[in-house]
């Protein structure tokens, strides 16, 4: 009855999309990653769950296209879930260029919330606010997980200046192809090539003596510096971007 989809670049997404399979009460749930299911192989299913990142106050540019892609009469309703690190109004908008074209191809929307999780870049939330924030949005998880089944359709009166924000955020994607030019592997880098066969975006390329290439496709999503066994990928100029030390959800949860 249900398909779940997530994007989920730091592991956010991923944890929460596996809750929520619990929440529903059903094993046989498919939960797939997004970035790597071709559209074609997908099953027709009632309902279609899609969990993502938010990316300077927008659904991230890998879901975007996954969504514009996707062809109608799949699947009848659809939700959408972001994960961010904040619930207020400024992440109201963000579903905004999902919704748009679910909504010409005739799929209804039941769900369209924000969960709020850690901050994966710039700077680490304090321990106890990480923790708080994954406690309160596995709670609302179950809230979730009944408005599906019961089909009950979210609110989604956006106000204009929650539009505005999802606009300027917009910018962000620009300034993010122009971070993977600034990505370089530095000598502990063993050529493992666990970077550029996970890139969401397929931004990165073997070169000479396999060493991983970064492009001008990159999301920002820090999935190979924050994955790289040997933390040899850093930027070469923006170092207060990236958390120092990297970030994973299982410190908080294991």
């Amino acid at each position: 009855m249900y398909s779940i989809l997530y994007f989920s670049p730091t592991g956010n997404a991923f944890y929460l999309a596996k809750k929520l399979k619990s929440h529903l009460g059903d094993d046989s749930i498919d939960i797939l990653p997004l970035e790597f299911s071709k559209i074609e192989e997908l099953k027709k299913n009632k309902h279609l769950i899609v969990l993502y990142p938010v990316h300077g106050f927008n659904a991230a540019r890998t879901v975007k296209r996954f969504i514009k892609n996707l062809p109608g009469q799949l699947y009848d309703d659809v939700s959408l879930i972001g994960v961010g690190c904040t619930t207020s109004w400024l992440n109201h908008g963000v579903s905004h260029d999902l919704r748009k074209p679910l909504i010409k191809k005739g799929y209804s929307i039941v769900v369209d919330e924000i969960l709020s999780m850690p901050l994966t870049f710039i700077m680490a939330f304090p321990d106890e606010v990480a923790r708080r924030l994954i406690d309160e949005s596995e709670a609302k998880m179950k809230d979730i997980a009944s408005s599906i089944i019961d089909r009950k359709i979210s609110d989604n009166d956006v106000k204009i200046k929650s539009k505005v924000i999802n606009s300027v955020g917009k910018i962000e994607q620009g300034a993010a192809r122009l971070f993977g030019l600034e990505l370089h592997a530095n000598k502990n880098c063993t050529s493992c090539g666990i970077c550029w066969r996970n890139c969401p975006e397929g931004n990165i390329k073997s070169k000479k003596k396999n060493k991983p290439k970064f492009g001008v496709n990159c999301l920002m999503c820090m999935r190979c510096i924050y994955n790289c066994p040997e933390k040899a990928i850093s930027p070469r100029f923006s170092k207060f971007i990236p958390i120092k030390k990297g970030y994973s959800i299982l410190s908080f949860v294991e």
